[in-house]
C-alpha cells in the first residue's frame, strides 16, 4: 500500500491540524485524487490460468484439477465456479467464503472440494472424488468479480484399465475352429488385437463393444483358427491412451481340427432340428407382436400429425408478428443493426450503460414484443459466411421476460429457455439433457411458432416446411414471453424477416441491414407490430 503523507510532504501540504498550506477546499481534491490513484493501483485485471496439458487419473481415483490467478492475489472474496464445458453445467461454485450447490450437478453430488487453503494465494484448485468414466472431458474454470471475468479451460482425461483377455472356443466354423476373446473394465474403448506365434497381426471376423452402467467398456473378438496355423495364438488388449496392454494365449493341438468336417455336419442337422422345433412359437409370438406393433403405430402417427396440425394452425397468416431487438438487452458485444431487426457479434466490449435488463455474459439479446396468449410466428435468417461451420455458435428461440441477465446460467426450460442451438457442428434443442438434431443440411431460414394457449414451442424449415424440434407442455404460467436470441460467431449475423408460409422452398433474396454500429440504449421503444 503507497503512503501518501510523503508524497503530500513534498508538494509542501501539512497533514496535521496546525497550518495548512492550501484551503480546506483544495485538500479535499487532493486527498481525494491520491485514493483514486491508490485504488487503481491496488486493482488488478482477473487472469486465469490452467494447466498446458491435460490432467490424466484413473477411474475410482482422486485427482485435482489445477487452476490459478496469475498474477496472484487473494481469491477469497471472487465468485469461483467449474463447469463442463461441452454442456454448459456447474460441477462447483463458491462465492464469498461460502460453497453453493443449488445449481450443481447431480453427478457431482458430495464429490467435489474447491481447496480453501489455496484461495488466499490465488489457488482455485478442484479436488474431484472416486473419478467416473463420465468425468472425462473438458471443464472451465471461471472466475469474476464486481468489475472483470476471466476463464481457462482444463481437459481432464479418465483411464481404467480392464481385466486380463479371455479366451474360448466357439465351435467348428468355415473349415476351422472359432475363437473367442473377451475383456471388460475399460475406459476408453481400446483395441482388440490377434497375433500368431510369429508375432504376425491376424484379421478378426467380428468385433464388437458394450459399456456397462459406470461406463466401463467390454469388448469381444472372434477369429477362425484352421489347422495351418501353428503354435500359440494371442490376444491383445491395448489401451492408446494408458499405453498398456494384456495378453492371453490360447495352442490348439492339431488333432481338434480333424473332427471339425464331421462336427460340422451333426452341428447343422441340430441346428435345422432346433429351427423347425421353434419355428411355430416364434410364428405366433411375432403374429402378436405384429398386431401390437400396428397400434402403437397408429398411436404414435395421430400424435404426430396432432403436432403438425398445431405449428401449421400456428403459421396461419394472422399470427404473423414483426419482431425487433430491445438494445437495452444486448450483450455489449452484440451490435444491432438500425431497423433492430439482425444483430451481429463483434469481440470487444462496447461503450454502453450496465443495466439490469443487460446481459453481461451470455451473449444474448430480447425482442420488443411480448406475448401472453394467443399464436404467434416470425422467422429468422442465418446470414453470412460459415454459418454452419463448426465453429459457429448460435441460437433462436423464446424466454421468459424475467430470463436471467446476469452471470452464467443454464440456457434450459428450466431457466425458461425454449431454444434450438447450433454449436461446433451440431444442431440440438436446448433441453435438459441436450437433445442431437440430425438435419442435413443445417437449416439457416427458422420459422419459430410460439403457442401460448397450447404452451408449445416449435421450429420449423422455412425452406422446406419440415419440423425441427417442438417444446411440448412449455410451462409458460401466464408469464409474459419474449423472442430470445444468442450469437457469438464472426462473419454472421441473425436477421429476422417477412415472408409467408405458403412459400416453402426457395429462399427468399436479399439480405438484412449491416449492423455497423451499435445501437444507443437510449433510442425509443420500437414496440410490437403485428402484420
Amino acid at each position: 500500500m503507497i503512503n501518501p503523507a510523503p508524497a503530500a510532504a513534498q508538494m509542501g501540504l501539512s497533514w496535521g491540524c496546525g497550518c495548512p498550506s492550501l484551503t480546506g477546499h483544495a485538500s479535499g481534491f487532493l486527498t481525494s485524487l491520491v485514493t483514486l490513484l491508490l485504488l487503481q493501483l491496488g486493482s488488478a485485471q482477473l487472469r486465469v490460468e490452467g494447466p498446458s496439458h491435460p490432467v490424466t487419473a484413473t477411474v475410482e481415483q482422486d485427482v485435482v484439477l489445477p487452476c490459478h490467478l496469475s498474477p496472484q492475489r487473494d481469491a477469497r472474496d471472487l465468485e469461483v465456479r467449474w463447469i463442463r464445458r461441452t454442456i454448459s453445467e456447474t460441477v462447483h461454485h463458491y462465492r464469498n467464503g461460502e460453497d453453493l450447490y443449488g445449481e450443481q450437478m447431480g453427478a457431482y453430488a458430495g464429490r467435489t472440494e474447491l481447496s480453501r487453503d489455496g484461495l488466499s494465494a490465488g489457488s482455485l484448485d478442484l479436488r474431484i472424488t472416486g473419478l467416473r468414466p463420465s468425468d472425462d472431458g473438458q471443464y472451465v474454470c471461471t472466475v469474476e468479480d464486481a468489475d472483470a471475468y476471466n476463464e481457462a479451460i482444463v481437459e481432464l482425461e479418465v483411464s481404467a484399465t480392464g481385466a486380463d483377455p479371455h479366451l474360448s472356443l466357439g465351435g467348428y466354423e468355415a473349415g476351422g475352429v472359432r475363437v473367442l476373446c473377451r475383456s471388460a473394465g475399460w475406459y476408453p474403448l481400446p483395441q482388440l488385437l490377434w497375433r500368431d506365434a510369429r508375432g504376425q497381426h491376424l484379421p478378426s471376423v467380428s468385433q464388437t463393444h458394450s459399456q456397462d452402467q459406470e461406463g466401463l467398456f467390454e469388448i469381444e473378438g472372434a477369429i477362425i483358427v484352421t489347422g495351418n496355423a501353428e503354435g500359440p495364438l494371442s490376444c491383445v488388449v491395448r489401451s492408446s491412451r494408458l499405453q498398456q496392454e494384456k495378453e492371453s494365449s490360447l495352442h490348439i493341438s492339431a488333432p481338434f481340427f480333424l473332427n471339425a468336417r464331421p462336427l460340422i455336419v451333426v452341428l447343422a442337422l441340430v441346428l435345422v432340428l432346433l429351427a423347425v422345433s421353434i419355428g411355430l412359437g416364434v410364428y405366433l409370438f411375432r403374429k402378436q407382436a405384429t398386431q401390437a406393433t400396428e397400434l402403437e403405430k397408429k398411436d404414435a402417427k395421430l400424435e404426430k400429425q396432432a403436432a403438425e396440425l398445431a405449428w401449421r394452425r400456428c403459421l396461419l397468416p394472422q399470427n404473423k408478428v414483426k419482431v425487433t431487438l430491445d438494445p437495452h438487452t444486448a450483450h455489449p458485444e452484440l451490435i444491432l443493426s438500425e431497423d433492430h431487426r439482425s444483430v451481429r457479434w463483434k469481440n470487444g466490449l462496447k461503450d454502453v450503460p450496465d443495466t439490469d435488463e443487460r446481459f453481461d455474459i451470455r451473449l444474448c439479446v430480447l425482442g420488443y414484443e411480448e406475448f401472453r396468449d394467443g399464436r404467434h410466428w416470425w422467422e429468422v435468417e442465418v446470414e453470412g459466411e460459415g454459418e454452419t461451420e463448426s465453429n459457429s455458435w448460435w441460437a433462436v428461440g423464446v424466454a421468459k421476460a424475467s430470463v436471467k441477465r446476469k452471470g452464467l446460467f443454464n440456457m434450459s426450460p428450466e431457466e425458461g429457455i425454449w431454444a434450438v442451438q447450433y454449436d461446433e457442428g451440431q444442431l440440438m434443442s436446448l433441453t435438459s439433457p441436450r437433445t442431437p438434431l440430425s438435419m442435413s443440411p443445417v437449416p439457416t431460414r427458422i420459422w419459430v411458432c410460439l403457442d401460448c394457449t397450447q404452451q408449445h414451442v416449435s421450429f420449423i424449415n422455412a425452406d422446406n416446411g419440415v419440423e425441427i424440434f417442438t417444446f411440448t407442455a412449455a410451462n409458460f404460467n401466464k408469464k409474459p414471453i419474449r423472442p430470445w436470441f444468442l450469437l457469438w460467431t464472426p462473419g454472421i449475423q441473425l436477421c429476422l424477416r417477412d415472408s409467408t408460409p405458403q412459400t416453402l422452398s426457395p429462399a427468399l433474396g436479399g439480405s438484412c441491414p449491416s449492423p455497423d454500429t451499435p445501437v444507443s440504449p437510449l433510442l425509443g421503444s420500437a414496440g410490437a407490430a403485428q402484420e
